[in-house]
């Protein structure tokens, strides 16, 4: 991949996570203000297509996008199937310090607030050491 390509790809990112920012604030309205814009602006169309060997398949994106527009296309319509679901409510931004990750809470309960186990268990770490460094020797 060539770094325009990357740095196209990268601002397409920045703007869908805008959108889950503002379901992760309780605005779904705007959220799905934005991701229309999004589709909009990557001319996500879905079109049946065969290529390299393959048989038939749906892309969400012109035979003729652009690599960073068609990708696009493709993540911001999966984020339109979560917005327009029941599914809308398990999307979320990680709340560990310095993590700036979403995420889908495809747990059993639904009360997933990180990312990853990797980050849930930093921020478990810090907060057993801040009260250890707390609490009186005793």
């Amino acid at each position: 991949m060539t770094d325009p390509v990357a740095a196209e790809l990268a601002g397409w990112a920045a703007r869908m996570r805008a959108v889950v920012q503002h379901v992760d604030a309780g605005d779904l309205d705007a959220a799905c203000a934005r991701l229309n814009e999004v589709l909009r602006d990557a001319e996500a169309v879905p079109t049946l297509t065969r290529h390299d060997g393959e048989g038939w398949h749906l892309h969400f994106h012109r035979p003729d996008a652009a690599t960073a527009a068609g990708w696009a296309a493709g993540m911001a319509t999966g984020l339109a199937i979560v917005l327009g679901g029941p599914a809308v409510e398990r999307l979320g931004l990680c709340r560990a310090p310095r993590c700036d990750r979403a995420y889908l809470d495809t747990s059993r309960n639904g009360t997933r607030r990180f990312c990853s186990t990797a980050c849930q268990n930093r921020v478990k770490a810090a907060a057993f050491r801040a009260r250890r460094e707390t609490t009186p020797a005793g």
